[in-house]
């Protein structure tokens, strides 16, 4: 293994980290303490009884496992695609992840559809959920054209892909490690926060799609952070640099979040945004320091998988084998197991064969370093 290979092994174990922050709080907090929401996901009826007590061990005060994990996969995704972009024409750059990104989200919706379906059965509840909402989905827009999610976690993906069009629009400073127009798209953004809703107010233009897309290209502001510590990475920008580079994002960004729909999760949610960047500096900052470590790898390698499987099928899968007469830390043992070996086929299947084919896209031969960044 390379010296730079061996460098990036932190941002592949921080994804497995991440992941797993979020299935934690999913399966162990949302699946107690949002039952209504859970219900109507997978077709049963409400879940009656106390939570586990295992949240009580779990909870650390100030820490929300689900923010947390959340911002360290957006840092990780805006350190990791420069490497991609640096070797890549744009147009390619997008069609590659998109490559990346949609057969496995929508082969993975497939599959927590046919076993929400088989929820519904087994519950003997209705099933019928629009063509429109199925497509909005399906391409990653919910939000932005006015239905409901399907999955309770694709948002994360629909900022995602617009932070690959920003990073494809902005390459060339990307490539030379020019700050200014990064800088620039953040303060409109926060201009857009700020002027959109009052500039609409009484055009009859729908406003809930507008304050969606307000929090979504927030959040892209978050991503290009961890595009500073790429050029950190490469030479271009010295330590002074990079502080300043990520002190600036960082005070726009938590400018922005007042502004958006997720204003109520101050300042809850905005620190844990915090602790990621903290956790993901460090770790930076400690690379050479990172080892393989076997099971923490796995979860990495499979991380998007896991992520786009685990929550509407964790929940359901945890509801039927309570119902059977399971305790709850059985049939989360049972739900590991059940979304492991799902992530592994699909990423196996789907998810490598896809990556592998947005990846020949690309003219120039890849360095060991880009192919071990763009496991992202």
């Amino acid at each position: 293994m390379s010296e730079k290979t061996d460098k990036l092994i932190f941002a592949n174990q921080l994804r497995g980290l991440a992941v797993l922050a979020v299935v934690i709080v999913h399966w162990c907090g949302t699946y107690w303490y949002a039952r209504d929401i859970v219900a109507s996901y997978i077709r049963a009826p409400v879940l009656e009884g106390d939570p586990s007590t295992m949240i009580n061990w779990l909870t650390i005060p100030t820490f929300n496992y689900g923010p947390f994990g959340v911002s360290v996969f957006f840092l990780i995704s805006g350190f990791v695609i420069p490497f991609s972009l640096a070797r890549s024409a744009p147009l390619k750059f997008l069609i590659a992840r998109a490559l990346r990104i949609y057969p496995t989200y929508i082969v993975a919706s497939l599959v927590m559809l046919g076993l929400v379906y088989l929820s519904s059965r087994y519950w003997a509840q209705e099933l019928s959920i629009p063509l429109r909402t199925l497509l909005g989905n399906f391409l990653l827009i919910p939000y932005n054209v006015g239905v409901p999610t399907i999955d309770l976690v694709n948002w994360t993906l629909a900022i995602e892909l617009k932070f690959y069009f920003f990073a494809a629009v902005l390459y060339r400073s990307i490539r030379s490690g020019k700050s200014l127009p990064i800088f620039l798209l953040a303060v409109a953004i926060l201009a857009a926060c700020e002027l959109f809703p009052k500039v609409l107010a009484g055009t009859g233009f729908p406003l809930g799609p507008v304050q969606f897309l307000k929090t979504e290209l927030m959040c892209v502001i978050f991503m290009f952070i961890g595009t500073g510590f790429y050029h950190h990475y490469t030479g271009v920008y010295g330590f002074r640099k990079l502080m300043a580079y990520v002190a600036t994002l960082l005070v726009l960004f938590l400018l922005c979040w007042p502004r958006t729909i997720w204003s109520e999760q101050i300042p809850n949610v905005p620190q844990n945004y915090i602790y990621g960047l903290i956790v993901f500096g460090v770790s930076y900052m400690c690379r050479s320091f990172f080892r393989p470590i076997a099971p923490l790898d796995f979860l990495a390698n499979i991380s998007y998988s896991i992520y786009v499987l685990h929550s509407i099928i964790g929940y359901l899968s945890l509801r039927v084998l309570m119902d059977r007469g399971l305790s709850y830390e059985v049939a989360l043992i049972f739900t590991v197991v059940f979304v492991l070996v799902l992530a592994y086929a699909l990423n196996r299947f789907v998810e490598k064969p896809t990556m592998h084919l947005g990846k020949n896209l690309f003219r120039e031969k890849a360095s060991n370093t880009t192919r071990t960044a763009d496991a992202s």
